[in-house]
């Protein structure tokens, strides 16, 4: 377990001895996300599934382990459509216990005990975690403030160039900065990794949950290109779009030209051979919201098909009300006269934490903040930021209602400056 992460879990402990409790309600959690769905509420065509949950026969069901057949065609459907083609089947796409599943899900499936990883950080900190736990190297590339923490396509061949990797890992939008990835860089990023696979095989994750998020859709929206390169893995989950994280709803879609050479290898389908691998911790949501899945799929269908449907109008309102609650927090972070790094998405905001020069800095700040103010705000060295990044960073989210915000950044930010 990398070393960041075992402090944060140590200080936890050390915070749990004197009596603390990190569940409790009295704690603000500025980092996470707490979605109101009187603020935020779903779209009534997936709201009347919820409803209906207890009249559905999949209740009763244990349902398909690589997915209900109905649920993963409608996420195939859904992500035909975001790319415009027609690239993904069924047999393409992988339904998992949130885009944390598929991550892992595609570690154990596609690479080797012994394999090395290149990630673009910031990301978020499980990624690592899980590959290092498996016997994965993971390597981080080095990535600047100066450029919103943003590789550049030289930096990035050169990275990539410097030793034998089996996947590269990418954040588009980045977490939990939440900058977007301009066409030219992430093909730039995508053309340097297929040149590098002339030469040795080498795969890439494109981690999407945050893409729905984005305050402008058309800065996510890429187009058919993407269906190009046939080493690519697509992640991405509903919990942040729909703010249900609750029914823990990931999935992949991997590239069927990929699906067909493990097919060939090893004499089984893709979704079989990852089921096969027993993951128990994982596995895919309960069949029992393979109906409000298949409805949330048609709902950001419309949206993607038609920006004057009531679908899309109903998204872009919900988008604006985040970005409202991101100026409270903006004119806050402002007045306390502290650097920051416009977010392209919800849910949060990296601030300047003054006085954190390492990364044992960082997380001694937040052990004494959560002690004194009852905050709980992460720091950007938990989700490998570059040790020598200043200046340093926290984590401060704007999904959650405002009262909560509010009052969660006073505490944090009065502490901060003194």
């Amino acid at each position: 377990m990398h070393k960041e992460y075992q402090v944060l879990r140590n200080y936890l402990h050390e915070i749990w001895a004197q009596g603390i409790d990190v569940a409790s309600a009295e704690i603000f959690f500025l980092s996470d996300f707490r979605i109101d769905l009187s603020e935020h509420p779903l779209h009534e065509s997936m709201a009347k599934k919820l409803r209906n949950i207890d009249k559905s026969w999949h209740l009763s069901e244990y349902g398909n382990t690589s997915g209900d057949i109905f649920v993963r065609e409608a996420l195939t459907k859904l992500e035909n459509a975001r790319l415009e083609t027609n690239l993904y089947s069924i047999d393409d796409v992988m339904l998992t216990l949130g885009a944390t599943g598929a991550i892992s899900m595609i570690y154990k499936g596609f690479l080797k005990r012994g394999a090395r990883v290149l990630m673009i950080p910031p990301i978020y900190y499980v990624f690592a975690g899980a590959a290092e736990q498996l016997g994965i190297t993971v390597d981080m590339m080095n990535v600047a403030r100066d450029n919103d923490f943003l590789p550049t396509i030289d930096a990035f061949e050169a990275a990539l160039s410097s030793q034998d990797y089996d996947l590269v890992l990418i954040t588009n939008p980045t977490y939990p900065i939440g900058r977007v990835y301009q066409p030219d860089l992430l093909f730039g990023i995508l053309d340097c990794i297929a040149a590098y696979n002339r030469q040795r095989p080498c795969l890439a994750i494109l981690d999407e949950v945050y893409a729905q998020m984005a305050f402008d859709l058309d800065k996510v929206h890429y187009g058919p290109h993407l269906a190009d390169y046939d080493f690519l893995i697509r992640t991405n989950s509903m919990s942040k779009s729909l703010g249900t994280a609750g029914l823990r709803v990931g999935y992949f879609c991997a590239h069927p030209e990929l699906c067909r050479r493990v097919h060939e290898g090893t004499g089984w389908r893709v979704m079989d051979f990852l089921n096969d691998l027993g993951d128990l911790e994982y596995g895919t949501p309960p069949p029992v919201f393979g109906p409000y899945i298949a409805a949330g799929c048609e709902f950001f269908g419309r949206v993607e098909a038609d920006e004057n449907s009531p679908e899309a109008t109903f998204w872009r309102r919900n988008l604006a009300r985040y970005w409202d609650k991101y100026q409270v927090a903006k004119a806050m972070i402002d007045d306390a006269g502290l650097d920051y790094i416009e977010p392209e998405t919800a849910f949060s905001v990296m601030v300047e934490l003054r006085g954190a020069r390492t990364p044992e800095d960082q997380f001694e700040i937040f052990k004494r903040l959560l002690a004194a103010k009852r905050v709980y705000a992460l720091p950007g060295a938990l989700y490998r930021m570059p040790d020598d990044a200043q200046p340093a960073m926290v984590r401060v989210s704007f999904g959650q209602p405002e009262a909560m915000l509010r009052e969660g950044l006073t505490r944090a930010l009065d502490f901060w400056l003194k």
